[in-house]
């Protein structure tokens, strides 16, 4: 009885260890984007992007930008840089008014000037990736 007593937490214990071993640490994105926010800027908030392995086609935040504010969206992805992590800010008329996805190239950065004051979307989402995983600063200069 013993013997199967010890098996069985033997297998309980590994199974819980896979588990963890999967998840998404978005906190260390985080502290790797800020370390890209661009020289004058200041950090105003850290996105996590955890696309759940692929069970998430979309991850999506809302903000308020200030109209003739500067603002710096700086983002790593767990597949390296923002490799497979594709950001888009759209307006409240859901118009496209940035993107750090252009003629199939990733860009770790970018920034955007802010054209009327309002609520934007912050859409991620995943393109070749093999982790579904990463995060976003947003870091802003007046």
């Amino acid at each position: 009885m013993k013997k199967h007593l010890v098996t069985l937490l033997f297998f309980l214990a590994t199974g819980f260890s896979f588990a963890a071993f999967g998840q998404c640490n978005s906190d260390l994105y985080s502290e790797k984007s800020m370390k890209n926010i661009a020289p004058g800027f200041l950090y105003e908030k850290s996105y996590r992007v955890d696309g759940k392995g692929g069970r998430t086609a979309k991850v999506e935040y809302t903000c308020i930008l200030s109209k003739d504010t500067n603002y710096s969206f700086t983002m790593n992805s767990k597949d390296g840089g923002s490799n497979g992590m594709v950001f888009s800010l759209f307006d409240q008329k859901r118009n496209k008014v940035a993107s750090n996805f252009i003629n199939n190239k990733f860009f770790t950065g970018i920034q955007y000037k802010c054209n009327a004051t309002g609520i934007y979307f912050l859409n991620f989402t995943f393109q070749d990736s093999q982790s579904h995983c990463g995060a976003a600063v947003l870091a802003f200069r007046r």
